[in-house]
């Protein structure tokens, strides 16, 4: 038996792993959070730039920075404003979906972005009836992957270990936190990267996960 095939969980990021990064989805909500946190505290949008940039850097999200260090913004205002993104290019993830189904694990969406988003992406790339949960960025109180206040709380949520689960992300930070707390890791759509410490790493996800079923 493969390892992952041990893993009873299977824990999916939504943005640049359930789609590819070529959909240009996460380029719509970075201007659109600069542009909200220029306004919500009156400083320019090179300022505005910076302060993104370095909460990112910093904690994973910048809501996260926003809320520890701006507590009067409203971040549900923020969310929803930074997330209005246009879906109208993004095709169906049709062989991820046909993969996913025939896949008989737990599976569940764990992401840095709000709700509301993330069910508007996975309705539109038809993949929302292929998981048993969506666990955002809410859920962690916005103190999100990669620190491992998500990675325990979203265990606790739906009652799992950590040795229970294999986890699918694009970013090294949030593998690096998963593997560290006994997670099987797979860093998805990152042909650009070469070091990393996740335990796989592939560009075809469909195929992968068709490559799981028995």
């Amino acid at each position: 038996m493969t390892p992952l095939l041990e893993r009873d969980v299977h824990l999916f990021d939504l943005d640049n792993t359930l789609y590819a990064p070529e959909n240009g989805i996460l380029e719509q909500i970075a201007p659109r959070m600069r542009h909200f946190i220029s306004d919500a505290l009156g400083i320019s949008l090179e300022e505005s730039n910076t302060l993104c940039d370095l909460y990112y850097q910093q904690y994973g999200g910048t809501i996260r920075g926003i809320q520890l260090h701006y507590p009067k913004v409203d971040l549900n205002k923020f969310s929803e404003f930074s997330h209005q993104v246009n879906l109208d290019k993004v095709a169906k993830a049709t062989k991820l979906k046909d993969a996913l189904h025939a896949f008989k694990k737990s599976r569940y969406v764990f992401t840095n972005s709000p709700l509301s988003y993330a069910t508007r992406v996975l309705k539109h790339i038809d993949l929302y009836d292929c998981f048993d949960g969506i666990f955002s960025v809410e859920l962690t109180g916005y103190k999100m992957k990669p620190d491992p206040h998500a990675f325990n709380t979203i265990c606790k949520h739906f009652g799992f270990k950590a040795n229970e689960a294999a986890f699918y992300d694009d970013q090294v930070a949030n593998i690096t936190t998963a593997k560290s707390l006994g997670m099987r890791t797979i860093l998805v759509n990152r042909s650009d990267v070469d070091k990393h410490d996740a335990c796989y790493k592939t560009e075809d996800l469909p195929s992968f996960v068709r490559s799981l079923v028995k």
